[in-house]
C-alpha cells in the first residue's frame, strides 16, 4: 500500500451476496477531495458501502491507510413519525459534535420528526462532517454518498461551507450526480470507470 494513503484498493470485487463491481484499482492520496462519478448502478455506493463492511469484499483487496477513522453519509436515513429526539440526541449517537455553523445550531432543539427534508439532510451532513468527538486521534476519511440529496435553496449553501471547511489533512470520497454541486464544493471528478479493469 502506498504510502499517505487513505484508501487503497487492488483488483477487488465487490458485493453482497455475490460481486457485482470489479476488478476495482484505486488508490485515494491522504488529503485529497474526491468526487466518483458516473452512471446510477455503477456501484458507487457499493464502493462506499464495502469500505464501511456494509458490502463484502469476494476477493482482491480493499482497505485503509493505518490508524484512519471513517464516517459516512449514507444516501437515506428515513424518519420515523412519530420520532421524539432532537437535533441534540442525533449528534450524541453519532458521536459527533455539533459546529458553530448558525443554521446547524438552530436545529439542534428541535424534533427530528419535524424538520424538513433539506434541514434534516443538513443535519445529517453536518454529523457526518463532525463525527470524531469520542475517536482516537488518526487520519479521518469522510464519505458523503449524494449529499445533495433533499437539500433545498435554504440549506444548499450552508452544507456547501461545511464541507469545503474540512481541515486540510481529512480525506473526502463523495457521490454525486449534481455537477453544479460538486464544483462549488472544490472536487476532483474521478469517472469510477476509471478504476475498473485496472492493473
Amino acid at each position: 500500500m502506498p504510502p499517505q494513503t487513505a484508501l487503497h484498493a487492488e483488483a477487488a470485487h465487490l458485493g453482497f451476496d455475490r460481486p457485482v463491481l470489479g476488478p476495482l484499482s484505486l488508490d485515494v492520496p491522504t488529503g485529497a477531495r474526491w468526487a466518483l462519478t458516473g452512471p446510477n448502478g455503477i456501484g458507487k455506493s457499493l464502493l462506499l458501502k464495502a469500505v464501511t463492511g456494509q458490502a463484502r469484499v469476494h476477493s482482491g483487496t480493499l482497505r485503509l491507510g493505518p490508524a484512519t477513522r471513517v464516517s459516512l453519509l449514507a444516501q437515506d436515513h428515513p424518519r420515523r413519525d412519530p420520532w421524539p429526539l432532537c437535533g441534540h440526541d442525533w449528534f450524541r449517537a453519532m458521536g459527533a459534535t455539533p459546529p458553530d455553523q448558525p443554521r446547524v445550531q438552530a436545529l439542534l432543539d428541535r424534533r427530528l420528526d419535524r424538520l424538513s427534508g433539506g434541514q434534516w439532510q443538513l443535519l445529517r451532513l453536518a454529523a457526518a462532517l463532525h463525527s470524531s468527538a469520542h475517536r482516537p486521534p488518526g487520519e479521518r476519511l469522510v464519505l458523503l454518498d449524494e449529499p445533495a440529496n433533499h437539500l433545498d435553496a435554504e440549506v444548499r449553501g450552508d452544507a456547501v461551507d461545511l464541507i469545503t471547511s474540512l481541515p486540510a489533512a481529512t480525506t473526502l470520497v463523495m457521490t454525486s450526480h449534481d455537477d453544479e454541486f460538486l464544483q462549488a464544493v472544490g472536487v476532483e471528478n474521478h469517472p469510477l470507470t476509471d478504476y475498473l479493469d485496472a492493473r
